[in-house]
């Protein structure tokens, strides 16, 4: 054996308390013939075959008119960057504030409920990710996968991240990371401004031309890189105004379970739990509710916390977070419930889902008290309609305000999460517990509009590239960033010689 290394490592905890390690190696053998007949009796085992460089390309002219790039978050930071890396000088646009200041006015948020609408859980360097679980998972398959990863894990000082199976940087290695993309991209010529909402853009002849800033600054532009994140409905109605194509689409709303950590640690590891060798472990739940509606856990969070996340006033989104070592002693997960055009109400059109995002948030908010407090039910009392006093919670917010939760959420979304619950109650011996806690509500799993690209550029307004999960493009950390490198690779073919 010429060469021998781990690429994934991985963890099997489907047999009842089985716990094994999963690795996956890469090796050069002595000859193509040697490795040839490896591959063909064991099972699993493939050829190697690179993947071509998607960064190879001729030689970029600086433009004289610079990219702009707009929000911070995972889209327009490696789309910045990689405009960056080839010499474009991009300026990158944030409404919110840089990530120490925003972590100080969010920690504020939590503790009083002093909401600031430009610096919060949603607005400022880093998106909405910053404060979250932090994964790195993703389903797409695009080879940019392992660079994003592994930009992760020299940027917020993780060596091993990227063979980890489920690579997980957490909030606090996030706010590290924020530092130093934000270093190199200045280094390089590009510009980040903060405090710097986009209100408006200046189309004319089906192209964009610049871009019009709150304080009323006109920046021009031809290549506009559009990151605004899902929360940011007073830019997605502007630019719906301003006959950018969208459509309306299917997202999740539920609620956020918490349980002790140590409860899902036996619930999966079994008598292994506890070992020092074993994470905080997680879980993956999906059932069908009696109307078909599906119903299913989302963004779990192993030792993380649940959170207050508004980014307006009187509306009250909650998400799950957890620091890299996942050390809060709890574990959570929204548990979602599929919606689509029928269950929105109101107005219809491309924006119904966005307002029914606002109304059961502005719900949620009535039912915590009205100063962002977060209201929660014991689960078995949601479930079973009995009165089951609350457990300890570990929610990071300004208050926890006991509730039924109902009437935050349709009628008819509320029962089939009842169902989904008791059914997984079925399924994950123990998860349904009085010891267990909902709080609501879970709204924003992915943005309620897609807008309309052909080769990432809008297909009505040429020089906008609408990137990211605020243009319904990805969903998560990884497949944001790889949809803002792809974008800033498609503006870079513009401008090689």
């Amino acid at each position: 054996m010429i060469r021998f290394s781990i690429v994934r490592r991985g963890l099997d905890a489907r047999g009842s308390g089985n716990v094994r390690l999963v690795y996956a190696v890469e090796c050069q053998l002595s000859s193509e013939e040697l490795e040839a007949r490896v591959c063909a009796r064991v099972p699993q085992a493939r050829l190697f075959s690179p993947e071509p460089d998607p960064f190879e390309r001729g030689a970029v002219a600086p433009p004289q008119v610079r990219p702009v790039v707009v929000g911070a978050g995972p889209a327009g930071l490696f789309a910045a960057l990689t405009l960056a890396r080839f010499g474009a000088r991009p300026l990158l646009l944030e409404r919110g504030r840089p990530a120490g200041q925003r972590q100080r006015d969010v920690s504020a948020f939590w503790a009083s409920g002093a909401f600031d609408p430009e610096s919060n859980v949603q607005f400022g360097e880093g998106g909405a990710g910053t404060f979250s679980d932090g994964k790195l998972t993703t389903r797409i398959g695009d080879p940019l996968v392992g660079h994003v990863v592994s930009m992760f894990e020299e940027f917020a000082d993780l060596p091993g991240l990227s063979i980890e199976a489920k690579p997980h940087v957490g909030s606090d290695r996030l706010l590290r990371f924020c530092g130093k993309m934000r270093a190199e991209l200045s280094e390089l010529g590009g510009e980040i401004r903060f405090s710097a909402r986009v209100d408006d853009l200046v189309v004319t002849d089906g192209r964009v031309r610049a871009v019009r800033l709150a304080s009323g600054e006109e920046i021009p532009c031809e290549s506009l890189v559009f990151a605004a994140g899902h929360s940011a409905r007073d830019t997605l109605r502007m630019l719906h105004a301003r006959g950018v194509a969208m459509s309306a689409k299917p997202f999740a709303v539920g609620f956020r379970v918490e349980h002790k950590q140590p409860l899902i640690d036996r619930i999966q590891y079994g008598e292994m739990a506890g070992h020092e060798a074993l994470p905080p472990a997680d879980y993956r739940l999906a059932a069908r509710a009696p109307s078909g509606r599906s119903i299913y856990s989302f963004c779990m969070c192993p030792g993380g916390r649940v959170i207050t996340s508004s980014s307006e006033a009187g509306g009250l989104p909650i998400n799950g977070m957890s620091a890299n070592r996942r050390d809060s002693g709890f574990a959570n997960s929204g548990i979602v419930a599929a919606v689509d055009a029928g269950d929105f109400g109101g107005e219809g059109g491309v924006l119904a889902g966005l307002a029914f995002q606002e109304r059961i948030e502005q719900a949620a908010f009535r039912a915590g008290g009205g100063g962002y407090g977060i209201p929660a039910a014991n689960l078995m009392a949601f479930t079973s309609g009995r009165d089951i006093p609350l457990t300890r919670s570990g929610a990071l917010a300004a208050a926890v305000v006991p509730s039924d939760l109902r009437g935050i959420l349709p009628a008819a979304v509320e029962d089939d999460l009842r169902a989904g619950l008791r059914r997984f109650g079925q399924t994950m011996r123990g998860f349904a517990t009085e010891g267990a806690t909902l709080y609501a509500v879970e709204s924003r799993t992915s943005s309620p509009v897609q807008l309309s690209r052909d080769n990432y550029e809008s297909v009505t307004v040429r020089g906008l590239y609408p990137v990211g999960e605020g243009a319904g493009h990805a969903g998560g950390i990884v497949s944001s960033a790889v949809d803002g490198i792809r974008a800033a690779l498609r503006i870079l073919e513009t401008l090689t010689k």
